[in-house]
């Protein structure tokens, strides 16, 4: 006499449906060798659903890092401006404290000349130093870290130079001690001076808070 079918089969397997399929397990309770779902290549219904490849390829940019990135863009601009009209206004003054009378019109033209010439190549330096910037601020939004330390040198020395400026003042282009610069000229060279110094202050403070440092070490690791 025969018993009924039990749920242990000969050999010691349980049979499951599986997609249509039967398959075994032994009677420790463990997926046989070569089982469906657990072969190579198969994932396990028990692991983890798989992180799409777009998503691993990509590195959300924290805000602070699109921060960085136009404080890079903008102060530099705004800086070569107000230093342009920053020089300006010195040329203008001291122009009017040029002495007047016969014979000294090639005098005034030849300083007038050579401060045209001065002024020229300062704000030719100024607009390659914001060309710069603004190349190495599309980079360092991209999570190049080489960026990100390069700007933060020249965000260093930028920001002593405006520290300078703000303690030393305007410089009496004319050399006289009677002559007082415009009160217009010295307001606006102390704001140009400030606001050199706090942007690059801010600059530096965004790109090394800690969502910046995680962006740039998973860049890194990115490629």
């Amino acid at each position: 006499m025969t018993s009924p079918q039990g749920p242990w089969q000969q050999g010691g397997y349980q049979q499951y449906p599986q997609g249509g399929q039967q398959y075994g397990t032994p009677s420790g309770g463990f997926p046989a060798q070569g089982a469906p779902g657990y072969g190579p290549g198969q994932m396990s219904p028990y692991a983890a659903p798989q992180v799409p490849a777009h998503e691993l390829a990509g590195v959300r940019r924290p805000q602070t890092v699109n921060l960085a990135f136009w404080v890079a863009i903008v102060n530099p601009l705004l800086f070569t401006v107000l230093t342009a009209v920053v020089m300006l206004m010195a040329m203008q003054a001291l122009s009017g404290a040029m002495p007047q009378g016969d014979g000294m019109d090639d005098f005034r033209n030849a300083i007038g000349y050579t401060v045209m010439i001065v002024m020229g190549i300062f704000i030719f330096f100024y607009l390659i130093l914001t060309g710069l910037w603004i190349a190495f601020g599309f980079k360092l939004r991209a999570g190049r870290n080489w960026a990100r330390i390069t700007l933060t040198v020249l965000a260093s020395i930028w920001a002593v130079s405006c520290l300078t400026g703000l303690v030393s003042g305007p410089i009496n282009l004319t050399g006289s001690e009677g002559f007082e610069l415009p009160g217009g000229l010295m307001a606006m060279s102390y704001a140009t001076n400030a606001l050199g110094l706090v942007g690059c202050g801010a600059f530096i403070a965004l790109v090394f808070v800690k969502p910046s440092n995680w962006y740039f070490q998973a860049a890194s690791h990115r490629g």
